[in-house]
């Protein structure tokens, strides 16, 4: 299926594969405007060229997938064991450089894919096909037009996501002098984007209507994209201090956000109350499919960036359980992303999304599992080649297929859950969408005590936004949602500031010391192999120390120290202090050298700097604060 729909594409679009400028897109050779717009087929084939550009390695095929998410308490992006910052690409430190590459590939690629949205939006509008189209009921060019209209918001809000404030074009560039403008204000874009989405929502076709389902940006998507746009408006950012653009900035809500939750409210009850998506599947099952390419247009996914096998996608590769390289059929893969343990230890123990999202080993060239579980060593177990029913070969490394979840169904749930408390409370319609999340998450038996009960008592907006976002981080763990979260919630600072605190601690408990808030911890986990029950070839582990903490090994396990190595002695220092994993991986913020004057409410900088060529190629006219201005 997804063959036909990128052939559509091949040959029309191959001179955009050559854009190395920021919005410098050709025109595709060959074809005049008049004719690509005067055929629905035509206008399809133009829009198969802007999924085909998000799916390179600069966009979705790679970076947005793993690369922007700085470390969280849920997502270890990356491991810091010192204070040097080498070649300024320490995102999940909080400490990118502008002159770091990877930033000018993903401003480029993402403006190139704008820019063709912006052409085929203007074509779209200048066309007989759609100036004669009957505008009361939706029809193909109708559905077309808002696609590329909701792709292009899409796209929009990651760069915001990414960067904040950013360059804003709404029509395609013409010439060079189109590029030389400066950034506009995020909220000023994300108030034109949700009005652009109500107006073209009407008039799309819900993904079951579609050709390629949720592979393709449907009404449903736009309504929850509309839903997202506007709690992203109405939460908290940070901000520049012009007058200073060596400070971090400050946390800063926009005006009117009370406003901005009520279109959430509607919007995202729009997708609910249209009962075109639910929760059928298991958690378990949700992610099977995934993995082997088959995405129901009526279950949890309401968006998936659509992949193509062999060429892109790192999911099940460097997102996933690591597979060591052998004669299997299954091939390699890295698994470099990775989970904060404590993380593992925030969940319920009946809760079923634990052993799914957390998986505490890899696999060797045998694929027999061995562990593999640390401070910032444990595998999102979401993903992996190992539950492909037609592994992809021996040889086979990334570029699995997979497709990038960009919205789920769970997520509109919880999305509309937190916006009706902020505006009235915990009303029983928002305990009523984190109910039909947590049932997904527990036995049926579990359910008076771990929905019901744990739903019902929440009296008062603080206690249910804490269970929200203790339910989005258990939900959404790997995915990499985390870090915007809690950048809207304002939360950022002080859940890095408790997580660098939280990690020092499990290391002096598990060492023999005291602290009030943590009585216990896991020292050690212990394991043992196991005979695979579905391949008596295999072996896999048995791990206790998870469930419950366990001292004492039992007999036929192997130890295998985890908190116990968190605070050990340093031969520089000759006195015990955390391991440098603790003390360097949040330096942007929080550091071993810092941390005494360090305050939970001081500003995280979770944003990225302008690259270094936007800053000259725009001649002035944009700048970088937050202390990137060097």
């Amino acid at each position: 299926m997804k063959k036909s729909l990128y052939a559509i594409f091949v040959g029309l679009m191959v001179s955009l594969s050559s854009c190395d400028d920021f919005l410098a897109v050709e025109p595709p050779t060959g074809f005049t405007s008049e004719y690509i717009y005067s055929s629905e087929s035509e206008i399809k084939a133009a829009l198969a060229g802007v999924y085909s550009l998000m799916l390179r390695d600069d966009a979705y095929g790679n970076r947005l997938a793993y690369v922007y998410n700085s470390n969280t308490d849920v997502e270890m992006s990356g491991i810091a064991t010192s204070a040097a910052n080498v070649n300024g690409g320490d995102m999940a430190c909080f400490e990118p450089k502008p002159y770091w590459t990877t930033l000018n590939g993903t401003w480029n690629t993402m403006y190139a894919t704008i820019n063709l949205t912006n052409d085929i939006i203007q074509g779209v509008e200048t066309s007989e096909l759609y100036q004669n189209a009957d505008k009361t009921k939706t029809s193909t060019i109708t559905q077309m037009y808002g696609e590329a209209k909701t792709l292009r918001a899409m796209l929009y809000l990651d760069l915001i996501r990414i960067w904040g404030d950013v360059v804003f074009r709404t029509v395609p560039s013409s010439s060079e002098e189109d590029l030389l403008v400066g950034v506009t204000d995020r909220n000023e874009i994300l108030e034109f984007l949700i009005d652009d989405l109500k107006a073209v929502e009407p008039l799309m076709f819900y993904a079951g209507e579609l050709d390629y389902g949720v592979e393709r940006a449907s009404r449903e998507f736009c309504q929850g994209l509309i839903g997202l746009l506007a709690m992203n408006r109405g939460g908290w950012a940070l901000r520049p201090n012009v007058s200073n653009p060596a400070s971090i900035g400050y946390m800063e809500r926009g005006e009117n956000h009370a406003h901005y939750y009520d279109i959430a409210i509607e919007y995202l009850g729009k997708v609910i109350n249209d009962g075109r998506h639910n929760l059928t599947l298991s958690f378990e099952e949700l992610w099977d499919r995934e993995n082997n390419w088959s995405t129901p247009h009526n279950d949890d996914i309401i968006f998936s960036i659509p992949m193509l096998k062999n060429s892109s996608s790192q999911f099940a590769y460097y997102l996933g359980i690591p597979i060591t390289a052998g004669t299997h059929p299954y091939g390699g893969a890295s698994g470099n992303l990775n989970l904060s343990a404590l993380y593992l230890y925030s969940f319920d123990k009946m809760d079923l999304r634990r052993d799914v999202t957390c998986a505490p080993y890899r696999y060797n060239e045998r694929l027999n599992q061995e562990i593999r579980l640390d401070l910032a060593t444990l595998p999102t177990g979401k993903w992996s080649k190992l539950k492909m029913n037609n592994p992809l070969g021996a040889s086979s490394q990334a570029g699995t297929g997979i497709n990038f979840t960009w919205m789920r169904f769970a997520d509109v749930l919880l999305l509309y859950a937190e916006a009706v408390n902020e505006q009235f409370g915990p009303r029983e319609d928002a305990k009523e969408c984190l109910k039909r999340v947590r049932r997904r998450a527990f036995e049926s038996s579990d359910w008076s005590s771990k929905v019901d009960a744990y739903v019902d008592v929440l009296g008062n907006k603080e206690d249910f936004f804490k269970a929200i976002m203790d339910e989005r981080k258990w939900e959404f763990g790997g995915e990499g949602i985390r870090k915007f979260d809690l950048a809207r919630w304002n939360k950022y600072s002080e859940v890095i500031y408790q997580l660098y605190h939280d990690m020092i601690s499990w290391g002096k408990v598990a060492n023999g010391g005291f602290d009030p808030d943590i009585p216990d911890a896991a020292a050690s986990v212990y394991w043992r192999n196991i005979p695979d029950p579905n391949n008596s070839d295999r072996t896999i582990l048995d791990i206790v120390g998870i469930d419950e903490f366990v001292h004492a090994r039992p007999a036929g396990y192997t130890e295998h120290e985890l908190a116990k190595k968190w605070y050990a002695l340093d031969n520089a220092t000759e006195s015990y202090e955390p391991i440098p994993a603790i003390r360097w991986s949040f330096r942007g913020f929080i550091n071993y050298n810092n941390a005494a004057q360090v305050s939970p409410t001081d500003p995280l900088r979770y944003l990225c700097p302008y690259p270094s060529k936007v800053i000259t190629d725009h001649r002035g006219k944009i700048q970088n604060y937050y202390g990137f201005n060097y």
